[in-house]
């Protein structure tokens, strides 16, 4: 039993000890009046003694060991030689040899002192009761009888009973594992030795009283006993050697850790003391040493492998060992005509029979499927780096791209996509794509899957409808790949266009805006100068005089008009990007809601104001030009016949205009939104109103010009309140 000197089994050693001392106090008190149990050798007692002592050492020196995980159970024929110590000497003196032959084969084998004590302990506890089992049971009549036998059945089983539940209790703490455990597991072997060794025993007490020239003849049963040991020995070895080459491979199969796990396993596997493999490419070599089982620890090579060089087979070590190994194996790792390095696994207590031929050959096969393991190791992270930098690529990619198998099955949707088209990867993976953009129109459906052998590559355009309602226009480019005519993958690049159709319609929108903007005020203008050049003459100062203020009226808006696309033009996200000057004065803001909606001229507007002026400090113009605005756009977001209430209030020292429509209404998140430049709430791909979205983008730049605002609230479905604030006071002019 190979162990550590730890405080649990330090505990176990102390009991067991104890537990011998006190049976064999037992034994010399309870026995001390017995005599031998058989008779008639004729040989006195102290040589006798001395000569069972040494035959007691003899057979505790045949050995046969057994592993058990990292211990190992050495197996002699120590317990026969206790059956004829224990039949032909007195219960003292049979005890005194048992003991005594077991200390001097541990001293002539220079076991640790652990386990020398250990094993003192387990067998005078053991022999104890062994003896008080024979002399209570069988008694000592001097000769062999049924008593007698049965004595030395029940004690040779009390013997094999105590001596295994010692034992269990080291093993146990050394493989983790429950004492009754490895009982129940080597109950079994230890009774088939159990009758072995009481056989043996027996017989030879017998034949050394009655034929002692056929003592020499006893060594052939004696060399069966230990052959039946070997036999259960190389059963165990084999056993526990396919347990751990089963996990070796599928820690191979598995390419995770391959090295570690080869160390491990194989060191256990051939019971080595010390398993290291050498990395050519690392420079550096991993080992596991017995003393430490568990720790994998890395360090140069050592001189005595880096001296081999390459070698192309097995190599047998034995001279010039470090860390006092005295025999040392060394083998390649080589494997797809590749050299990985070499692994070399050695031995400290035995330098013969401790590896075949057969064993060598086994581990050249071992190192070689380590190799085999190490370089489908590296494949696997060459294929999962590259993997990962193409997801990396999908993933990151501003430009939606999936991958279609031969039935029209979404194999990869990159998040870019996701985002396109609101729907996530988990929904979308492993169903038709057409299913997953809810695209009903067989129309669509041809068009989104165009590809075909003649035409693998080719690009088509078609809009969707996401979850949430809004249109998207997008672009679809197809790479495909068909096998005898048959579509095996497509990959597909998806571009949104929506936001360039927007632009498109944007611009139309614009040069429209601009158009019935700029012909609205020329109208009256190019009317009235006509009238002028032909009847100027005949008309009256008056009418003359009302005919130029018109023109001049109409000049100014024009003139205005063109300067806020101008200013809109030059206008940035910081509202101090741009100075503007305004005319502040005081003036009756209700005046100047009457004009804006006589102006507008549409009878849907209603009116709501005070009976008395209401003054507000603000530029006439621009709070004509910003209230045009808003009840313009209250027109034109609402129904044909749905009126459009603009109200004055004043709040201390604010005045309010309110204009309420009852249209659309305008989506929460866009709120702020619509004071941008350019912005439309509508979907470009669906809008059925005019605009560039300058209006409120200008309208609330001015009023803040004049130390106001415009604020707005809404409910889907119900409409849209503009609030236009401006100060009730003294106003000072104040760049924009």
């Amino acid at each position: 039993m190979r162990a550590h000197l730890r405080d649990p089994i330090t505990r176990r050693v102390t009991g067991v000890v104890l537990l011998g001392v006190a049976l064999a106090a037992v034994v010399v008190v309870g026995l001390a009046d017995r005599g031998s149990v058989l008779r008639g050798l004729g040989v006195p007692t102290m040589v006798l003694l001395l000569g069972l002592t040494v035959l007691t050492c003899l057979a505790e020196m045949i050995v046969v060991r057994l592993r058990h995980g990292e211990a190992v159970e050495e197996l002699s024929l120590y317990e026969a030689a206790l059956i004829v110590d224990v039949l032909l000497l007195p219960p003292r003196a049979a005890l005194f040899a048992a003991a005594a032959g077991l200390v001097l084969a541990s001293a002539l084998q220079r076991r640790p002192v652990v386990k020398a004590v250990f094993n003192l302990g387990t067998y005078t506890a053991a022999t104890s009761v062994l003896i008080l089992t024979v002399h209570l049971t069988g008694g000592a009549p001097g000769s062999l009888s049924l008593g007698v036998l049965a004595g030395v059945l029940a004690g040779t089983v009390a013997f094999t009973g105590v001596n295994l539940c010692c034992l269990a209790q080291i093993l146990g703490v050394i493989d983790k594992t429950s004492p009754w455990r490895i009982v129940r597991a080597e109950a079994r072997l230890s009774a088939y030795m159990a009758v072995g060794t009481m056989a043996t025993g027996l017989t030879t007490a017998e034949i050394a009283l009655h034929s002692p020239l056929l003592l020499p003849f006893m060594a052939m049963p004696a060399l069966a006993v230990t052959y039946a040991y070997r036999a259960a020995a190389r059963e165990a070895d084999e056993h526990a050697r396919s347990a751990c080459l089963l996990q070796l491979s599928h820690a191979l199969a598995e390419r995770e850790d391959v090295v570690r796990q080869f160390l491990l396993l194989v060191r256990e596997a051939f019971g080595a003391d010390l398993a290291m493999v050498a990395l050519d490419s690392a420079g550096a070599a991993l080992s596991v040493d017995g003393a430490d089982p568990a720790a994998v620890r890395t360090g140069p090579v050592p001189p005595h492998l880096a001296a081999l060089g390459p070698i192309d087979g097995p190599v047998h070590l034995t001279d010039d060992l470090p860390d006092g190994l005295r025999h040392l194996v060394v083998v390649p790792v080589l494997g797809g005509g590749r050299r990985f390095g070499t692994a070399a696994f050695g031995t400290r207590g035995r330098s013969r029979g401790w590896m075949t031929t057969g064993d060598v050959t086994l581990l050249a096969s071992l190192a070689s499927a380590l190799a085999v393991a190490m370089r489908g190791a590296e494949h696997l992270d060459r294929l999962v780096a590259e993997t990962s930098k193409l997801q990396a690529v999908v993933e990151q990619s501003a430009e939606g791209i999936m991958v279609i198998d031969g039935a029209g099955l979404v194999q990869v949707w990159s998040r870019a996509l996701a985002e396109i088209t609101g729907v996530d990867a988990g929904d979308a993976t492993g169903r038709p794509l057409a299913a997953v953009l809810d695209l009903p129109d067989e129309e669509e459906r041809r068009r989104l899957m165009p590809v075909s052998v003649a035409q693998p590559r080719t690009v088509a355009e078609l809009t969707i409808r996401r979850r949430d309602g809004e249109q998207r226009r997008l672009r679809l480019a197809h790479s495909a790949i068909f096998t005898a005519g048959q579509l095996v993958r497509d990959v597909i690049v998806i571009s949104d266009l929506t936001r360039e159709y927007r632009t498109e319609r944007l611009k139309s929108d614009f040069i429209a805006m601009v158009s019935h903007e700029l012909r609205t005020p020329l109208t009256p203008i190019i009317g009235y100068v006509d009238l002028l050049r032909t009847r100027g003459e005949r008309m009256t100062p008056q009418k003359r005089m009302d005919a130029l203020n018109l023109i001049g009226d109409r000049a100014g808006h024009l003139s205005r008009l063109v300067e806020d696309l101008l200013l809109a033009s030059r206008f940035g996200d910081n509202p101090d990007d741009v100075a503007l000057q305004v005319s502040a004065g005081t003036h009756d803001l209700g005046a100047l809601v009457t004009q804006a909606a006589r102006d507008l001229g549409s009878a849907r507007v209603v009116l709501d104001l005070p009976p008395e002026p209401v003054l507000a400090h603000c530029d006439d113009g621009r709070a004509l030009q910003v209230l045009a605005n808003l009840i313009g756009n209250g027109l034109k977001y609402s129904a044909a016949d749905a009126e459009v209430e603009v109200g004055l209030r004043r709040v201390g020292a604010q005045v309010r205009v309110e204009v309420r429509d009852h249209g659309r209404g305008i989506p929460a998140d866009q709120l702020e939104k619509v004071f941008g430049k350019f912005h439309r709430v509508e979907d470009p791909m669906t809008m059925s109103t005019s605009g560039t979205g300058l209006g409120l983008f200008i309208a609330r730049r001015l009023a803040r010009a004049m130390d106001g605002d415009v604020t707005v609230v809404s409910t889907l479905g119900a409409g849209s309140v503009f609030t236009l604030t401006l100060p009730f006071g003294s106003s000072v002019d104040k760049p924009l």
